[in-house]
């Protein structure tokens, strides 16, 4: 992942929790819900990857989903901002969560072996990645056969565009008083990324099953597949 993105998440990462929740009306909790739910389903225990953790809350609602259906889970959340990797790490300890823990790691260059993980999640991270293309093909060299992969993140709504670029623009106001580029940034990576397309690709790279979830905001999707 390029510097830039590294840059942006470092000038806002002591910030990034308290704008995520005011900014989605704390729908955000309810989407990592969702993709947490699409992750733990049928299998007694898991091996689970983060990928570009954040702060750790994809990672931690896993783990809650897992305690939840009497499953369990070893997740490892990696990001490749120290600092938001330490406000990570901050949450479990304070959650006492045993089960999950933090590495330092890129989403192109995953340093795991072969056919290590039964779950690849992601939160919010397809538009940061510099290549989708390279991301799905380390994804699937690190899945297990028959592993599952859920990648929650946002995009333009099919409808509403006039209410959407309203929305963005407080977001881009309110964002100006922490970083102006980066809330800027944000919201136009939203609006410029296509969620079909990514599917179409990660199908082309040879997984089953792709499909897109439409969650209950429109702007907010989840992508699951299958190797």
């Amino acid at each position: 992942m390029s510097q830039r993105i590294n840059d942006t998440f470092t000038r806002i990462h002591g910030h990034y929790d308290f704008f995520n929740h005011l900014f989605s009306f704390g729908l955000d909790i309810l989407w990592r819900r969702d993709a947490a739910r699409h992750s733990i389903i049928s299998k007694r225990r898991y091996r689970v990857l983060d990928v570009a953790t954040g702060t750790g809350d994809l990672a931690i609602a896993i783990s809650a989903e897992a305690k939840r259906s009497g499953k369990e889970a070893q997740i490892i959340g990696m990001d490749f901002n120290k600092y938001m990797l330490e406000h990570a790490e901050e949450k479990t300890r304070r959650l006492g969560l045993k089960n999950i823990r933090f590495e330092y790691g890129d989403a192109l260059h995953m340093a795991y072996p072969d056919s290590y993980f039964d779950v690849v999640a992601s939160g919010f991270a397809l538009r940061n990645f510099d290549s989708l293309k390279v991301f799905g093909r380390e994804m699937k060299r690190v899945m297990k056969k028959g592993g599952t992969f859920v990648l929650l993140d946002m995009s333009k709504p099919d409808s509403n565009l006039n209410l959407t670029s309203f929305y963005f623009s407080i977001i881009r106001a309110i964002g100006s008083i922490v970083s102006k580029g980066s809330y800027k940034w944000l919201t136009s990576s939203i609006m410029n990324f296509d969620r079909n397309a990514a599917a179409e690709l990660l199908s082309k790279q040879g997984f089953k099953n792709v499909r897109v979830i439409r969650l209950i905001s429109g702007i907010s999707f989840i992508i699951t597949g299958n190797k």
